[in-house]
């Protein structure tokens, strides 16, 4: 602070001593103030140049107070940050308002990373073109720093459910092809079976078998029937309660076979499967409507 010593001219010499008393004592409790504050205050000038400092600004930064004093800020403030800065800075100084909370990394002595929020406004000297850039910041460092930590865990969790998305979207695909080769085997199963080897087993039914052997035909082919395929294991599960031969019937049904066909496949007349098919729709409910049996059927398999 000057004081202009001939702002005491025509006072006695005792005023003087008085005033620049008062004034030095005021400055003394200013300093004290200062250097007992947790938070960092510093001056700068125009150019960014540090003009004054208090003890919580030197411990932040690390430098020794001969080091720091006069120092421009660029040497300790990343080039990303002080364009920033600079456009706060112009900004304070053009319109004369403060510019409250703004956060910025610097950089210390040791070469460690440490982060500022800060508070600054201008103090223009009216004798004089000076103006001083007057700041106020607190270490923001650890927040800083567990903030890092939360996003990268944040990113890391986010990698993390985007990966177990995929797994499951893979699985759901996986298990769905699975699930559609299971159906294509047991309906090659069942087409195989009905096709290859009920025919001959019908036939062994006719050759006149004894007892025994005709009871053994009869196993085989009902065993062959329980074990076949998923559609009737659905029907046999919805308790449709349909025969063996009605099982047959609907299997073949749903294979696209005409009544003719499945007649000369059975071996049975053209009456008998439309008893069969009867008895079917009815046991499904669809005694009294148009719906295609086939159709139907195949919704089930």
């Amino acid at each position: 602070m000057c004081v202009q010593i001939e702002a005491f001219e025509g006072k006695s010499q005792q005023a003087s001593s008085d005033v620049f008393k008062e004034l030095y004592s005021d400055m003394k409790k200013y300093q004290e103030m200062l250097e007992q504050m947790d938070e960092a205050y510093f001056e700068l000038d125009r150019a960014g140049n540090i003009t004054f400092f208090n003890r919580a600004a030197l411990e932040m930064v690390g430098y020794t107070a001969e080091e720091f004093m006069g120092m421009n800020s660029r040497r300790y403030i990343p080039p990303e940050d002080y364009d920033r800065l600079f456009k706060i800075y112009n900004r304070i100084y053009r319109t004369g308002q403060p510019a409250l909370i703004f956060e910025y990394a610097i950089i210390r002595k040791d070469g460690r990373t440490a982060y500022r929020q800060t508070s600054a406004s201008l103090i223009r000297d009216p004798s004089s073109s000076k103006s001083t850039f007057m700041n106020l910041s607190r270490n923001i460092t650890h927040r800083k720093l567990y903030e890092e930590v939360i996003k990268a865990k944040e990113h890391e969790l986010e990698i993390q459910s985007q990966s177990l998305i995929e797994s499951n979207t893979a699985l759901k695909v996986l298990l769905k092809q699975r699930e559609a080769d299971r159906v294509e085997l047991e309906r090659n199963v069942l087409s195989n079976i009905t096709e290859l080897i009920m025919p001959y087993l019908e036939k062994l039914k006719t050759r006149g078998l004894d007892k025994d052997d005709l009871a053994l035909v009869h196993i085989i082919e009902d065993n062959l029937r329980n074990i076949v395929s998923p559609f009737l294991q659905n029907l046999t599960v919805t308790q449709f309660n349909l025969t063996p031969k009605e099982l047959q019937v609907a299997n073949l049904v749903k294979e696209g076979r005409t009544t003719k066909e499945i007649a000369d496949f059975l071996n049975v007349s053209t009456g008998a499967i439309d008893f069969h098919r009867n008895n079917i729709r009815k046991k499904f409910g669809l005694s009294n409507q148009k719906s295609n049996l086939r159709s139907h059927l195949l919704s089930l398999a």
